[in-house]
């Protein structure tokens, strides 16, 4: 409902016996020329001033409650701001950059940015894994060496030779994590008007890394795989956590956070919530028999009894996957190998499937891609291709099997055995 102003006289006592009608109401002020009094339709009253912009367009702006601000009170704060007007000022911009000028004050240094960055909807929403990898930068490298920084101070020639530091004392892919996180860092500044650009925007990152090719030739998958079976510089649950990262070609991640909730072992398919995968959509993985008995195996011990097949110490939450895949980088180190990690044990998986001639579309749903051959498919094709991944899984435990000279028989005997 549309408000009209009544010109009336405001006293005190006026303002006390006014009372609500349902509607806005608004009273202008007999002695200061653009100084209303305005009561919403529930009864609240706020003293408010009407001007009109350098623009010519209209605007009103508080400037109190009437509960907590006399009319006196109001009509000196009403005075004030009215005076600039005629100046071509404009008291709500002027009270705009007043609060961006008090926050940005608070967050001066690189210090105090991050802190404000890690309670903004931006950090808030992104994936947990995201988070830590920020969180983990900004602890490592960022803060000890840049946290008493002014914001405003922080040039590209600094920048550059932050990155240079990290690049010496530690490695290329560290300069560039730096780099990256620093860069969210400086956009979430210029959101907030602390500065005009992001210089870390001009600057180049110091390490320029190929496409990533390591896998596991034969030979190595054999060693690996006796490693896990001794328990060689492993712990069972790592080494479990292993062996599924050799037979499904899933993230690490997704493996180590795996919910028992998110298997049926009748059908032998694992289904993984869109919440933890990296596209944000569910994902159907079928398994072989050999990971339906580790599988198995760990549901009737005490890992059964807690949501996760690899529940962390506390019991409170699963394990991290960096404990495989620091596992995988402490073997290599002692076997004097290229290091490796379980990424690679997803590319052997890609590379030895595509040798054999299955199709790319469904080697690319077995790895939660994204299918991108046309859009227009990806909005309407909704086939599962369960069947399809189950072929290509089973497929794949057989030769994996066969080349650490695993026979299913043998593998049936342990079985029996237990």
């Amino acid at each position: 409902m549309n408000s009209h102003t009544k010109p009336s006289r405001l006293t005190q006592a006026f303002i006390s016996s006014i009372e609500a009608n349902g509607a806005k109401q608004r009273f202008s002020d007999h002695k200061v020329a653009g100084l209303c009094l305005r009561v919403a339709p529930g009864g609240t009253k706020t003293f408010v001033i009407r001007y009109r912009k350098p623009d010519n367009a209209s605007a009103e702006m508080n400037i109190g409650r009437a509960d907590v601000v006399t009319l006196e009170m109001a009509r000196d704060r009403a005075k004030k701001h009215l005076a600039q007007v005629p100046d071509g000022h404009d008291p709500i911009e002027a009270r705009r950059q007043a609060a961006i000028e008090a926050r940005n004050k608070k967050m001066e240094t690189i210090d105090a940015l991050a802190l404000a960055y890690k309670a903004s909807p931006g950090f808030l929403s992104k994936r947990i894994r995201t988070q830590e990898f920020y969180e983990s930068c900004m602890r490592v490298h960022i803060l000890p060496r840049l946290g008493s920084r002014s914001v405003k101070e922080i040039g590209r020639k600094d920048i550059a030779a932050f990155l240079d530091q990290i690049y010496s004392e530690h490695s290329g892919p560290a300069s560039n994590s730096a780099r990256r996180t620093l860069s969210v860092l400086f956009s979430y500044a210029t959101e907030l008007e602390l500065i005009d650009f992001n210089p870390v925007s001009a600057v180049k990152q110091r390490h320029r890394g190929g496409q990533r090719t390591r896998q596991l030739n034969d030979t190595e998958l054999k060693r690996l795989w006796q490693a896990l079976d001794n328990l060689e510089g492993v712990t069972s649950d790592v080494s479990d956590m292993i062996r599924l990262c050799l037979f499904l070609p899933a993230r690490v991640n997704e493996i180590s956070g795996m919910e028992w909730a998110e298997l049926n072992f009748n059908e032998r398919l694992w289904t993984v919530r869109a919440d933890r995968m990296k596209n944000n959509k569910p994902h159907e993985l079928p398994f072989g028999e050999f990971c339906r008995r580790l599988l198995e195996k760990r549901r009737n011990s005490e890992a059964g009894n807690n949501p996760w097949v690899f529940p962390a110490k506390s019991g409170i939450e699963p394990m991290n996957g960096k404990v495989a895949s620091r596992a995988c980088n402490r073997l290599s180190k002692d076997w004097g190998w290229q290091p490796f990690g379980p990424h690679a044990l997803r590319r052997g998986f890609t590379t030895r499937m595509a040798e054999k001639g299955v199709r790319l579309e469904i080697l690319e749903r077995a790895l939660s891609h994204d299918v991108m051959g046309g859009r227009a498919i990806a909005h309407y094709d909704h086939y599962s291709y369960r069947d399809e991944k189950r072929e290509l899984i089973e497929h794949w435990e057989e030769a994996l099997l066969r080349v650490v000279e695993v026979q299913e028989c043998e593998s049936r005997d342990d079985e029996a055995a237990e």
